[in-house]
């Protein structure tokens, strides 16, 4: 186990139990009918519980899949948080990023692999439902926001009036669903994809021509 991982307590262990029957489940029926042809009540059938259950656990379908996208999120809001101020803030980023898409286990207890997998399938589904889709664009703005808060703290400014917090969160955000779309179409081994997005991203913030 890596270190920062601590052990959740039982009932912490029994919700997760849970959640990633009905996430599973979930991700069985979208394979074979996609995203807008399946129902909560065919999802919680499918993994043993009642409707009622899943609804304890989920608020919509969207989110049975979607909240697996938040296993990164926790990594990489605390390495943001607790980096040194030592680099510029597109240094920082990018190696808050690709560190966070590069350990083992998150700080959740969570399998790197099975994220990026899962992810990956996220990604696919939302390409033919609109629906999904929307879901996923308000997430990313939800994590746009919350980057652009922690920027703006540790640089001292106020996000609503200084605009690089938020463009520089937005870009982050881009760079990261341009790493899971090239993880979708390139397949099979992915190691070096962030770091080759960031890289990209280098290349035309550095060297773009108007």
């Amino acid at each position: 186990m890596s270190e920062g991982v601590k052990m959740p307590g039982l009932r912490e262990r029994q919700r997760r139990a849970v959640e990633a029957e009905l996430r599973e489940a979930a991700f069985r029926l979208f394979a074979e009918r996609g995203f807008d042809d399946v129902s909560v009540v065919e999802i919680a059938r499918e993994a043993g519980v009642s409707e009622r259950t899943f609804f304890r656990h989920f608020p919509s379908k969207e989110d049975v899949i979607l909240t697996v996208l938040e296993g990164f999120g926790t990594d990489i809001m605390s390495r943001l948080e607790a980096h040194p101020l030592d680099r510029s803030w597109f240094e920082i980023l990018r190696d808050t990023y690709i560190a966070a898409t590069a350990v083992e286990v998150t700080m959740e207890g969570e399998r790197r692999d099975y994220l990026i997998e899962a992810a990956s399938a996220v990604y696919r589904l939302a390409r033919d439902s609109p629906r999904l889709q929307a879901g996923l664009d308000a997430r990313a703005r939800g994590w746009a926001d919350d980057i652009a808060e922690i920027v703006a703290r540790r640089m001292g400014v106020d996000v609503d009036r200084d605009p690089r917090p938020r463009v520089w969160a937005t870009v982050a955000i881009t760079a990261g669903f341009a790493t899971l779309a090239r993880r979708v179409s390139v397949g099979g081994t992915t190691e070096g994809v962030a770091v080759e997005a960031w890289d990209a991203l280098a290349e035309f913030v550095h060297g773009a021509r108007v």
